[in-house]
């Protein structure tokens, strides 16, 4: 479905990413993991070209969208859906105009939207006495859902998630985890979630971890925990120090990088 090709951006004299190869299956939960700083939610910005890389090609379904001009972009967008990592629900708005936002633009009729809100809000696991509470009334798991059906209403092909779970409990983490991965296998959604959250791997088919720029491992989710690829082993068990040199693992070597 998705197809990293080389990609690579600087900002200033940094390259946040430098040479990212990563291919991205159809209909399959991809979590991509790294440390902080590693430009993780800017290869996810990348990939549905909301960042332009300096170089390098994302084919998404057979279309290079760094080729695009602004309208053709536009229209590629219909095929994604963005879950931000604080929701980013508008605080003036109720959950009925949040999530039918884009209706709303779109100038569909009230009755409609209500309908169609109720259909997505039902799917995230909320009830309709919801539709007319603002965010700051809601619980933070809350609002992630109503993010997430806000995302649903356009149908989308491919959902791109930024640390979906950042700042919830472990509880709630996990019914967050719970619904997206329902969702993908419901709607057959392409997903890709950046992540520090590691119960993440319980849910998702493929990982693949950023470092330096680059994609030092992919591989599949139920074989994570086995693997010997020291960039995997260094941040699945949260040591400080690692492969970029110093004693607690070795670096790989070429092919190790991209062990699976």
């Amino acid at each position: 479905m998705i197809d990293i090709i080389n990609l690579r951006k600087k900002f200033g004299d940094r390259w946040i990413t430098n040479g990212v190869n990563l291919e991205i299956p159809k209909n399959k939960m991809t979590v991509i993991i790294g440390r902080s700083g590693e430009g993780k939610s800017v290869l996810l910005k990348q990939i549905i070209g909301l960042i332009k890389p300096t170089s390098g090609n994302v084919i998404v379904d057979g279309v290079d969208i760094t080729k695009l001009n602004e309208t053709e972009l536009q229209q590629m967008y219909t095929k994604f859906g963005y879950v931000f990592q604080f929701a980013a629900l508008l605080d003036s708005l109720n959950v009925l105009e949040n999530v039918g936002l884009t209706l709303l633009e779109n100038d569909v009729e009230m009755e409609k939207i209500v309908e169609i809100v109720k259909e997505k809000i039902a799917l995230v696991n909320l009830k309709q006495d919801v539709l007319y509470k603002y965010p700051n009334e809601l619980s933070g798991g809350m609002n992630k859902r109503v993010g997430l059906a806000r995302t649903l209403v356009r149908n989308p092909e491919i959902v791109l998630y930024d640390e979906p779970t950042t700042g919830l409990d472990p509880i709630t983490s996990r019914i967050v985890h719970e619904l997206m991965a329902d969702m993908q296998k419901r709607f057959k959604i392409t997903s890709v979630v950046v992540s520090h959250d590691i119960e993440i791997f319980k849910y998702a088919d493929y990982v693949a971890l950023l470092n330096d720029g680059k994609i030092r491992y992919f591989g599949e989710a139920k074989t994570i925990w086995e693997s010997d690829n020291p960039y995997v082993y260094q941040f699945i068990r949260g040591l400080p120090d690692g492969p970029m040199g110093t004693e607690t693992v070795n670096p790989p070597s070429d092919n190790q990088e991209e062990k699976s």
